[in-house]
């Protein structure tokens, strides 16, 4: 009993997209359309305005969540955070997407986990490097994004933390983060496309309203839970696990971890918008999940641990075409 067919299948990811695209189309004919708020950035509208919810709509944010999960495939193939080839990360990340119908439409969020994901490639490669330009980029590709989705300034933080983490933090890399998130605004306020003003927005504007009952009979409530206490346990498997491990796997390793916790916290100081956050945390707890059941594969209790997980997450995704 383990499981080397979802590890290394041959036919596995072609499965599961076919799962994935299925679900998809479920999702269009039977569940109700979300109702989603929607938001604007510093000089264009939010990725949820760029398409009508049509199949055209359906269709473009498909193949953006595919990219998403062939990038954390190639992220581990790469950087070796688990060390084993192994396709779990791509299956998670496509499980977590499909469960909630409001990330079937293309959306900031699903736009923000491929962008960081890109960045995250650019981010290992920078490990012990004395260079500018890395940072530059980061901080830079930051800042163009807030001018559809302010939130990407949320993410600054994190990056900063982690030039800490993967000893990337010097003079030379914070002035290059410096110049790289200036540059764009200064431009855009040069040439009188973005009001001064208006950079107000890329500060974070909570509104913390504690709710009097917790929403219990709606399945998106309890995605959100699940996948948090998945990534929670899982990343602290994951700490355990490479503690052993190279410096350099640590740090990549932790990095996840760190982008995990992060993305959870401005999750419920955010919730009414929890959709911007979402499928960055999926990502992250994908990875996070994958290290886990990889290197637990061959072990009863992992065993059931996974199908436990895959069965909540399709009850809660077949909860959500139920009448209210």
């Amino acid at each position: 009993m383990n499981l080397k067919l979802f590890i290394t299948g041959k036919y596995t990811s072609v499965g599961w997209i076919i799962l994935y695209l299925t679900g998809v189309y479920l999702t269009s004919r039977f569940a109700p359309l979300p109702a989603v708020e929607p938001h604007v950035g510093l000089l264009f509208p939010g990725a949820g305005e760029w398409l009508a919810p049509t199949l055209l709509n359906r269709l473009a944010n498909s193949l953006l969540v595919l990219l998403g999960g062939i990038l954390l495939l190639r992220i581990n193939n790469r950087f070796s955070l688990i060390q084993k080839h192994t396709q779990l990360p791509f299956l998670f990340f496509l499980l977590l997407e499909l469960a909630s119908p409001t990330l079937n439409l293309l959306g900031d969020g699903n736009v923000m986990s491929v962008v960081l994901l890109f960045l995250l490639t650019l981010f290992f490669q920078s490990y012990q490097q004395e260079r500018a330009q890395p940072a530059f980029l980061i901080m830079g590709t930051l800042a163009l994004c807030t001018l559809f989705c302010t939130r990407f300034s949320y993410f600054i933080p994190l990056f900063l933390i982690g030039f800490f983490q993967i000893r990337y933090l010097s003079v030379k890399s914070l002035l290059g983060a410096l110049i790289g998130f200036v540059t764009p605004f200064w431009i855009g306020i040069g040439l009188d496309l973005i009001p001064f003003e208006q950079l107000s927005l890329l500060l974070p504007d909570f509104t913390l309203v504690i709710p009097q009952t917790l929403p219990y009979d709606n399945p998106r409530f309890w995605i959100v839970v699940l996948t948090v206490l998945l990534g929670l346990f899982s990343g602290t498997m994951m700490m355990y696990t490479t503690f052993n491990e190279k410096r350099q796997i640590r740090a990549y390793n932790g990095f996840i971890n760190l982008m995990s916790v992060y993305t959870a916290l401005l999750l419920m100081l955010d919730y009414p918008n929890y959709t911007c956050y979402l499928p960055v945390l999926n990502a992250a707890v994908a990875m996070q999940a994958a290290f886990f059941f990889t290197n637990n594969s061959h072990r009863k209790p992992g065993v059931i641990l996974f199908y436990l997980i895959l069965t909540l997450y399709i009850a809660l995704f077949v909860w959500n075409f139920l009448p209210v």
